[in-house]
């Protein structure tokens, strides 16, 4: 499946970068988030790949939903673009996401960066890796000796919402400026691209308050696979891509410590 994962992320790069370098007009969804005709041309692109290379198999992409099951446990789970702010305001940091699911738990994660034509991935027991054109690839793993402390981190988030800065989206204020202040050092970066880096060793934990199951899916193998660990927001460590929200670390007591920072406050 990773193979097929990648063939996927590959076929559509070249028109991926050709639309953010021609990106001006864009629609807004119902629910007010950005959408633009190139995410619905990149998740009908994926699926055909997948009803070729792998039939029968259900796919839940963001733009179009679920097919081949009534109720997703198992299969392909796609994110076309992901940061689609970053793509239409020239961010090269925006990714095409491409998990595949078993029994609710992500074996395989690819994320793709055309922009920057890296991609990272990784498939349960076969480690994580990173692949720039024209370079070798290269297995990452994150370092034994990580910070496990806030103190010690340097921690990095993908916005303010559902925080006590801005509660916007999020139904749950969570303390993001006791992390502000207690860090080593704080810093946003976008949405799936912290993650990579956590995995990459050059960042130790990144915050995502607001996930949907297509957003984390492909991040947890990767994160896995790195030596890293990951969690919902609530401290479960069970079913993290239905949690909805992402913390990945470079080590469990980092994670367990960041968690404990933002339990939102219960004082009126």
């Amino acid at each position: 499946m990773l193979e097929i994962a990648l063939e996927a992320v590959n076929s559509i790069r070249k028109k991926t970068q050709d639309a953010f370098n021609e990106a001006e007009k864009f629609d807004y969804k119902p629910d007010r988030s950005i959408v633009t005709q190139t995410d619905l041309m990149l998740e009908t692109e994926i699926r055909n790949i997948f009803a070729k290379r792998s039939p029968g198999v259900s796919v839940w992409g963001e733009e179009y939903g679920l097919n081949g099951a009534e109720k997703f446990d198992s299969g392909w789970v796609i994110d076309p673009i992901d940061g689609t702010r970053a793509f239409l305001y020239g961010i090269p940091l925006f990714s095409t996401l491409i998990a595949f699911v078993e029994q609710g738990e992500p074996v395989v994660g690819v994320m793709s960066f055309p922009a920057i034509s890296t991609t990272f991935y990784a498939a349960k027991g076969k480690g994580c890796w990173k692949s720039v054109e024209g370079k070798p690839q290269q297995q990452l793993k994150i370092a034994k000796n990580s910070p496990e402390t806030v103190e010690q981190a340097v921690i990095t988030a993908s916005g303010i919402h559902s925080t006590n800065y801005n509660l916007a989206d999020g139904t749950i204020a969570y303390d993001l400026d006791s992390v502000v202040k207690t860090a080593r050092d704080f810093t946003f970066v976008n949405d799936a691209y912290q993650h990579a880096m956590v995995a990459a060793g050059r960042l130790h934990c990144a915050i995502d308050t607001l996930m949907k199951p297509w957003d984390s899916a492909a991040i947890l193998p990767c994160i896995r696979e790195a030596g890293g660990d990951f969690c919902s927001l609530d401290g479960s460590r069970e079913k993290v891509m239905f949690g909805g929200s992402l913390i990945s670390a470079s080590t469990p007591a980092l994670l367990d410590s960041v968690v404990e920072i933002m339990k939102p406050s219960t004082s009126d």
